[in-house]
């Protein structure tokens, strides 16, 4: 793909990629990490609070960039991937099985990038006059 495609992406926009990524990443890498060194289980990186932070930001980057997106080229798919995200980890908290959580971070990642991916393909697409 060419670089001019990606020119329409806000900075923003490709902050919340980024951080929605991270977090799959991150809840992926999580039971490897917890097998080889226990001891890093406790670590910062791999606290609730770091949990939480890139959850929220994710979350709340999502939301604001996608409903802005939504407000000119009214197409609600992105949003639901969105929504799907949200429930997941409504889920992984009332669910609350440390043993299986990277499974729901994992998805709560791909859900909020597909989000994402969707918008784009509908920014790119859209004819609409107030972009």
């Amino acid at each position: 793909m060419s670089k001019s495609k990606y020119k329409q992406l806000l900075p923003a926009e490709k902050l919340g990629v980024f951080f929605s990524l991270l977090c799959a990443i991150h809840c992926l890498t999580l039971p490897f990490v917890l097998f080889a060194a226990p001891y890093l289980a406790s670590s910062f990186a791999f606290s609730p609070t770091i949990e939480w932070i890139l959850v929220l930001i994710s979350f709340g980057l999502a939301l604001l960039l996608l409903w802005q997106d939504y407000l000119k080229h009214h197409k609600p798919m992105p949003l639901y991937f969105l929504g799907f995200g949200i429930l997941i980890k409504l889920v992984d908290t009332l669910v609350g099985m440390k043993s299986i959580e990277w499974i729901f971070g994992l998805s709560l990642g791909i859900f909020i990038t597909l989000a994402y991916w969707f918008n784009y393909k509908h920014k790119v697409a859209c004819t609409c006059k107030n972009q």
